[in-house]
């Protein structure tokens, strides 16, 4: 079976879809030390976004400082991708794929968060960045991480997440 250069180019470009998500995870997760390694992997005119929230970050400046934000109020926080989907189209492509959260902390990992993104990606050159993020999160989640112990912990991010909402 020939496999045309098409099919051969959408793989290659499913497989560096994938890339820039395993970059992302790292990125927020452990280079605390460089929020911009997270904002680099969006477009100059990225977005993320959190609906439930209503919160909106656009650009990459915003994008910069709210991954500190992000890494301040929540260290130990580690983000889980699975069952990707991804869709090319060209220079573009959209997909999906499961969302785990987990928090360490000294006494415990905590499971704090189950949901899925939803993104928009463009081609820069040889490389994918997204255009926009979107994290979706099932109300009975959003429960768990604004309830109880964990509650106690991301209080603070949620505190922070409030210079980024954008009301209708």
């Amino acid at each position: 079976m020939a496999l045309d250069e098409k099919y051969i180019q959408e793989a290659a470009d499913r497989v560096m879809i994938q890339d820039l998500l395993g970059r992302y995870a790292f990125a927020i997760d452990y280079e605390t030390n460089d929020p911009g390694a997270w904002a680099a992997l969006f477009a100059e005119d990225g977005r993320f976004e959190i609906p439930i929230m209503k919160v909106v970050v656009e650009g990459r400046d915003e994008l910069r400082d709210f991954a500190a934000g992000l890494q301040r109020t929540i260290p130990g926080l580690h983000h889980l991708m699975t069952n990707v989907m991804i869709d090319v189209d060209g220079d573009r492509a959209s997909g999906k794929c499961e969302l785990n959260e987990f928090l360490l902390r000294p006494e415990a990992i905590y499971t704090n968060l189950q949901g899925w993104y939803e993104d928009e990606y463009l081609r820069n050159g040889r490389h994918w960045l997204f255009q926009t993020r979107k994290v979706f999160v099932p109300r009975d989640s959003s429960r768990v991480t604004t309830g109880g112990k964990i509650g106690e912990y991301f209080k603070a991010y949620l505190e922070y997440c409030r210079q980024y909402r954008c009301e209708p």
